[in-house]
């Protein structure tokens, strides 16, 4: 940080208490890492989904899930929270789609799912009581906020910041037919400077402040960087670390502009680990009961049909 300053020493009473005048120029970081170019979406918003896929509605057995669609701002973390808290114990799997945000809240997110051991793919929701070009519209919510609907891939998005909160997934998976991708963090920096007004006496030759006062606050400008220093960088690696991700998305990350996007193939998330096997959403949301281990391809497969002689068996 920048700091000038510009004392004026001006005598008060009996010359033994002073005062001046202080003015700071501060570079304001806030958050840590800030996602530029995303800015002016709807912010992302939590839903309870009640399945009504066709193999599982006429029997009411259709799983529930979160769907998560929408920017990721600073108070999404908080949102989320709130949402999971309403919940209570229920594990369910989340459904993203986001086109970024908020760098710092995406990874407050990621460590919030990870605690509660949720699962997430990239996908959306669509509800049957919508229009194709609004899959989720007034008309799909019941009373109590929820909706019944179908989870589905193409189309959906998680770019920017999504694939950090996508990472906080113990099982996180991203069908061919969405579009993963990553690209470098912008970082703003503002510029504030701010004026006090501090009193003190002179005590034996020595200086001792009597009180000190913010006076004014004057915004002088910001700028972007995408350049990250050795301690955002570190933070960046630690995080990824723990969620079991290749800190080698750092470096794809930071190999594009932030004005495109690295789109990543299934295989290339997977070599990096962002995701933990080739599965799509509806897989993710049908998959009941996983053991350790276990795919969620394996764990979302119907029963086998029942055969003549296994039906004779069960007789």
């Amino acid at each position: 940080m920048d700091f000038r300053f510009f004392p004026q020493l001006a005598v008060r009473c009996c010359r033994t208490v002073l005062w001046f005048i202080t003015a700071v120029s501060l570079l304001l970081v806030a958050p840590a890492f800030a996602e530029a170019g995303v800015a002016g979406g709807t912010p992302m918003r939590f839903l309870l989904v009640h399945g009504e896929m066709g193999q599982c509605r006429a029997d009411n057995t259709c799983p529930d899930w979160i769907s998560a669609e929408g920017q990721i701002m600073s108070d999404t973390p908080r949102k989320l929270q709130k949402f999971l808290k309403q919940l209570g114990n229920r594990q369910l799997p989340i459904v993203v789609s986001s086109p970024g945000g908020d760098v710092k809240a995406a990874m407050e997110m990621a460590r919030t799912i990870r605690k509660q051991k949720l699962s997430i793919a990239v996908g959306r929701t669509r509800s049957r009581a919508c229009p194709y070009a609004e899959p989720i519209c007034p008309a799909a919510f019941a009373a109590d906020g929820s909706i019944k609907g179908q989870a589905f891939s193409a189309g959906a998005i998680c770019f920017s910041a999504c694939p950090l909160f996508l990472a906080g997934g113990v099982q996180r998976v991203s069908s061919p037919l969405a579009l993963l991708g990553v690209h470098q963090i912008t970082t703003t920096y503002s510029e504030v400077r701010v004026q006090y007004r501090t009193e003190y006496e002179m005590v034996d030759g020595k200086r001792k402040v009597l009180s000190k006062k913010e006076i004014g606050r004057k915004f002088v400008g910001k700028y972007d960087t995408t350049k990250l220093d050795k301690a955002q960088r570190a933070r960046l690696v630690r995080f990824l670390d723990k969620m079991g991700v290749d800190k080698g998305l750092v470096d794809v990350m930071l190999g594009t502009d932030p004005s495109g996007i690295h789109l990543m193939s299934q295989m290339e998330a997977l070599r990096l680990k962002l995701t933990t096997e080739l599965a799509d959403a509806d897989a993710l949301v049908s998959a009941r009961n996983c053991k350790d281990g276990q795919s969620i391809s394996d764990c979302a497969a119907p029963p086998p049909p029942m055969t003549s002689a296994s039906a004779m068996a069960g007789k």
